[in-house]
């Protein structure tokens, strides 16, 4: 049963004996049940939340979280441009169940799909995103909280996703796209950030068109960091996606140019996972549900509404990319330099004689070069000779 305001108040001024409270509100936590969440007010306007869990999987949760808060120091708080909230008190109920008391972080849910590109708020966004994976590093491992390298990442999606094949309702296609861009190397080539790796519409807090503050530090891990861009991904808005990794990415050191595509498969296999959820509880509601968006996802799929994950043939990566080269391409032909591009070449270490020709620029997209030797002729009809190869060389 769950305890009244009133109780709850208790446990509050319990924990924190000086501090007097005016009114006491029951507030909704989100979380289906499993928290007793109440807001108050103080005599000096102040307003606090105490929180009970009430199953033992909440208060695992609680307890994650309350390491979280305690790694995250005053001078990591002063880098971050939002608010996030401070344990002021604990107590316990009569069965022994911690009660914490924390700082109210004003702010309301964002609606992601009202977020216009390139505006003020999703550049408030980018850069709040970008602040949290700038964190410290050591945040999270003095706090003994979960650390995943790029191996260990990709081996717990794989791991996932054959728990979902299991199931035999996931449509091929989708097994088979989820597949392929998890073994596509080019796709999963990230360097490990700290993560808050659970942000959503409900979590993230807006106020006056910015990030006002973020809650549920639960999930804080050193993982990829395109799981904290899933949740825009999920709006179905590639432009505003697009244009808060924009801002992100000014505001990082680590490049990452396939961010949006492992945004984008995350976002997928949520569906998924909420598929495995509803097996696991034996509860058909669920489970219809998620066949339902399966079902939506896969004809999308087909009918080529959706683009690829992998690589570079992820749309926007790509159509940006393209356009990128082309300017650069034209503007060379401007000056009177001829232009001879090669497309989707891979070869294990290749020299190109520039003087043998009377070539001014040589454009290789998509290949990964090491050593050999080829000569560039101005002649495109002409194949380009490979040095021969072993019987066990593939290329």
């Amino acid at each position: 049963m769950a305890k009244s305001p009133l109780i709850l108040a208790a446990l509050a001024k319990d924990a924190v004996p000086h501090v007097d409270f005016k009114q006491v509100n029951s507030l909704s936590s989100g979380a289906g049940g499993a928290f007793d969440t109440a807001l108050l007010t103080a005599v000096d306007d102040r307003h606090y939340v105490v929180r009970v869990a009430n199953t033992q999987a909440a208060g695992t949760e609680q307890e994650v979280e309350l390491r979280a808060f305690k790694a995250i120091s005053a001078a990591h708080r002063a880098t971050l441009p939002f608010a996030i909230s401070s344990v002021v008190g604990e107590s316990k109920d009569l069965k022994g169940h911690r009660a914490l008391i924390l700082e109210f972080v004003y702010g309301s849910p964002i609606d992601i799909g009202s977020v216009a590109p390139d505006s003020e708020f999703s550049m408030s966004i980018g850069k709040a995103i970008a602040a949290i994976h700038n964190l410290d590093r050591a945040v999270v491992t003095e706090a003994h909280l979960p650390e995943y390298d790029l191996a260990e990442v990709t081996r717990v999606r794989v791991a996932e996703l054959d728990r979902m094949a299991a199931t035999g309702k996931v449509p091929a296609v989708l097994l088979e796209r989820w597949e392929s861009a998890l073994e596509d190397t080019s796709v999963f080539r990230f360097t490990p950030s700290v993560i808050h790796g659970g942000l959503s519409g409900e979590n993230v807090l807006g106020q006056d068109r910015a990030v006002s503050g973020v809650l549920a530090w639960s999930a804080l891990r050193i993982g990829d960091p395109a799981e904290d861009f899933a949740w825009i991904a999920e709006s179905g808005n590639f432009d505003l996606l697009d244009s808060i990794i924009k801002t992100y990415s000014a505001h990082r050191a680590a490049s990452d140019s396939t961010l949006a595509s492992r945004a984008t498969l995350y976002k997928e296999l949520e569906v998924g996972r909420w598929l495995l959820h509803g097996v696991s509880k034996s509860n058909q509601d669920i489970i219809d549900d998620a066949l339902g968006m399966l079902g939506d996802l896969a004809e999308d799929v087909s009918t080529g509404v959706v683009g690829r994950l992998t690589g570079a043939n992820f749309a926007s990566a790509s159509a940006s990319a393209s356009a990128q080269d082309d300017a650069h391409f034209e503007g060379l032909e401007d000056r009177g330099l001829e232009v001879i591009e090669i497309e989707e070449i891979e070869i294990d270490s290749v020299e190109i004689d520039i003087d043998a020709v009377d070539v001014d620029w040589v454009a290789i997209d998509e290949g990964e070069i090491d050593s050999g030797e080829i000569a560039v002729v101005d002649d495109k009809t002409r194949p380009i000779e490979l040095p021969e190869k072993s019987d066990n060389e593939l290329f």
